[in-house]
């Protein structure tokens, strides 16, 4: 891969541009090729979770072919979705 970085940071950047939104991205192993990825946007809403898994791996499609991306994990949410998630979660 020719562009600079990690590759998490090339996720999220990926993502960012991709989905209007909040990103986060967590490497799960230390090797740069698993990850976790949090996304929350409107976009989302209204879309079956099946949906929003289509929306977050469109972009890294070509990185998830050629391994570059080996696993992905993907929680996306809509704001109200997350909002309501992080409160029920709050000690």
């Amino acid at each position: 891969m020719s562009e600079a970085g990690s590759v998490r940071e090339r996720v999220r950047e990926r993502l960012e541009r991709a989905i209007d939104g909040r990103v986060e991205v967590r490497d799960l192993t230390g090797t740069d090729d698993h990850f976790e990825v949090r996304v929350v946007s409107a976009a989302f809403e209204g879309k079956s979770l099946i949906e929003r898994h289509k929306m977050v791996y469109a972009p890294l499609l070509d990185w998830i072919e050629d391994d570059t991306v080996h696993a992905l994990s993907v929680r996306a949410y809509s704001p109200a979705q997350h909002d309501s998630f992080t409160q029920e979660n709050e000690p």
